[in-house]
Order: structure tokens, then C-alpha cells, then sequence
């Protein structure tokens, strides 16, 4: 189960992928040999899911969405990202019980 600051979802999310933010790669030349920097800035991860909700908590956090306001996220192990933006992508309802939604968005950070 994940929160979307006092939010639950209605189980673990059917996927989630956490894109690390790799805008400090470099590559340089040092004599004769190349070094590659994969560096990488954790404030710029987005963390994508796909998720069911119940239809009450699906209306609380579209009005989270459509205000556009910060949140706190706490993945299924406890760990919380906070002040992270949402970024929806796509809703279904699940066609075996109609008041569930899956809400597919996405976790900025920066």
C-alpha cells in the first residue's frame, strides 16, 4: 500500500519504475584515456506507478491533482518523499469491480 500524503491506495502498485535523473553524465578525456561521470542528481528521480484506488480516494487525490499542490509520498516499504509533485498520465477503472480506479502518474521530485 502506498499514501499519497494521508491518502491510501487500495494495495501495492501494479508497477513502479524510478527513473534516476542523470543530468550530470560527462564524458571527458583525461591524457589518452576516456572517463565517463554517470553521476546523478536524487533531487530530479521521477517514480512512475500504476495503482488502484477506491473511488473516494480517487476524488481526494484528483483534487490534490487539479490544485496542483505539493504532496508527501510513502512507498509500500515506508520510505517518504516529500514535497514531490504529481504528474497524472492515465486513469481506467477496473473492470471487474467498476468503483476501483487505477490511476497511472508519476512522482517528480524536483
Amino acid at each position: 500500500m502506498i499514501y499519497i500524503n494521508d491518502i491510501p491506495s487500495f494495495r501495492n502498485p501494479e508497477s513502479e519504475v524510478l527513473k534516476p535523473d542523470d543530468r550530470k553524465e560527462r564524458i571527458e578525456l583525461l591524457g589518452a584515456v576516456a572517463v565517463q561521470d554517470m553521476g546523478r542528481i536524487k533531487s530530479g528521480d521521477v517514480l512512475s506507478l500504476k495503482c488502484l484506488f477506491s473511488r473516494a480516494n480517487y476524488l481526494r487525490l484528483k483534487e490534490l491533482w487539479e490544485s496542483r499542490e505539493k504532496v508527501n509520498y510513502t512507498d509500500p516499504l515506508g520510505v517518504v518523499w516529500e514535497r514531490v509533485t504529481m504528474k497524472w498520465l492515465e486513469v481506467e477503472r477496473d473492470r471487474a469491480f467498476p468503483e476501483n480506479i487505477f490511476v497511472t502518474f508519476e512522482i517528480w521530485r524536483a
